[in-house]
């Protein structure tokens, strides 16, 4: 969307510059709402950092960054109660995945997980099929728009990284 443009032109500018910008600033996962019925040992308590909604998720993530492939900021909903919301691409390894959890999880959430910060939520609602998943964000100082935008422009930039890191080895 024309949100990424201004980013991945400010990053081809500074690699032609000569500045450093090989360094992982963000790294993302995704985890799942721990079941009632799981033990202590398994699942932690995690929060919003502007809502203050405590979720307890799962300790073992559904995806590790290097299964992330992409960020956008979207609007959906009805046209008078529109939100922002962080899209996120997985790669299939991921959306398999997360299509085999959510067939079970309905009525949980899904957590996006920033330098080990909660920093979205997505309800599941139904199976997720496709590997695209939309998350209401919190950035503290920020409006939701502010933060999709700030966690998109920092996620994609730290996945171009991963990329060619995985690449070179």
């Amino acid at each position: 969307m024309s949100f990424l443009r201004p980013a991945s032109l400010l990053l081809a500018v500074l690699a032609l510059v000569g500045c450093n910008t090989d360094k992982v600033t963000h790294i993302a996962s995704i985890f799942v709402e721990a079941p009632p019925s799981s033990t202590l040992t398994m699942r932690k308590n995690v929060q919003l950092p502007v809502s203050g909604l405590t979720i307890p998720i799962m300790t073992k993530e559904l995806t590790l960054a290097e299964e992330l492939l992409s960020t956008t900021v979207i609007e959906a909903g009805p046209s008078d109660l529109r939100q922002v919301y962080l899209l996120v691409h997985v790669n299939t390894t991921a959306a398999r995945t997360i299509m085999d959890i959510t067939r079970e999880a309905r009525g949980k959430n899904l957590v996006l997980i920033v330098n080990e910060t909660a920093v979205g939520i997505m309800h599941i609602d139904q199976q997720i099929n496709d590997g695209k998943l939309m998350f209401a964000v919190e950035q503290k100082g920020m409006s939701s728009r502010e933060a999709a935008l700030f966690l998109s422009d920092n996620l994609n930039a730290s996945m171009v990284i991963i990329r060619k890191e995985l690449e070179q080895k």
